[in-house]
């Protein structure tokens, strides 16, 4: 059986993948920690009644949102926007008012499912990583104002020479079905470490289109995107493609 060669480390997504009878290859290229000083995000949720909503489009941003405002006891009457499952998981037993559109699996598909007239005149607060992608300003830009407040960065993860030289062994021996990458950093650590020849060996299947488009943009051919943006979908739908 030919192993799944996974971007990250061992969590739920390569969980499914191992009870479904799956050989699991796990490689870590990129480490998500929070920002050692959050004073300037701090000082914004000190003043967040000022704010008419606040956009979240990443479970990390999230996760550091939840447990900043949850430290102050703030009643935040506004809306929060969220992007994706796992952050409507992360604060949906939380006094807010939550805004999810299930069906969006991106930031632009987020914003498009909301009423212009809801966006128009006001003030935002966009959580982000500090190499997120600005769609929630650069579309709000014309029509509202928007705060930014960085929380977290991502950092490569170097990995050892010997796990290179397996990988590439097993890539070049067909011993790997696909490469399995879930963020545009992620991807980019893998090659600047890996080379791209080894992706010419197998598949490339990714989570989302933004992933997707960073491989083209480099001539590398995606072989499978999940059409749901989560990574519990990513597995269950990978899991029916590799039976094609």
């Amino acid at each position: 059986m030919r192993a799944i060669l996974v971007i990250r480390e061992f969590d739920n997504f390569s969980r499914i993948l191992s009870e479904s009878g799956l050989k699991v290859i796990n490689c870590q290229t990129i480490a998500v920690a929070p920002l050692e000083d959050l004073s300037e995000f701090e000082a914004k949720l000190d003043a967040i009644k000022n704010y008419d909503g606040v956009f979240l489009t990443s479970a990390n941003a999230t996760e550091i949102f939840r447990t900043k405002l949850s430290a102050r006891n703030v009643n935040f009457q506004g809306k929060i926007y969220v992007l994706g499952k796992r952050s409507f998981d992360l604060l949906k037993s939380e006094n807010l008012n939550l805004v999810f559109a299930e069906t969006a699996n991106t930031a632009r598909e987020m914003l498009e499912n909301i009423a212009l007239d809801e966006l128009k005149n006001k003030r935002f607060l966009f959580v982000r990583g500090e190499k997120s992608l600005r769609v929630v300003p650069e579309f709000l830009g014309k029509i509202a104002s928007v705060d930014e407040a960085i929380v977290y960065r991502s950092s490569r993860v170097t990995i050892a020479d010997d796990k290179i030289k397996e990988i590439q062994a097993k890539s070049a021996n067909g011993e790997i079905a696909c490469a399995c990458f879930f963020s545009p950093s992620g991807a980019r650590s893998f090659l600047q470490q890996f080379g791209a020849e080894v992706l010419h060996q197998i598949k490339i299947t990714v989570i989302g289109n933004t992933t997707a488009e960073f491989f083209e943009r480099r001539d590398l051919k995606v072989d499978f995107v999940a059409r749901r943006a989560t990574a519990e979908d990513f597995a269950v739908e990978l899991i029916e493609y590799l039976k094609i």
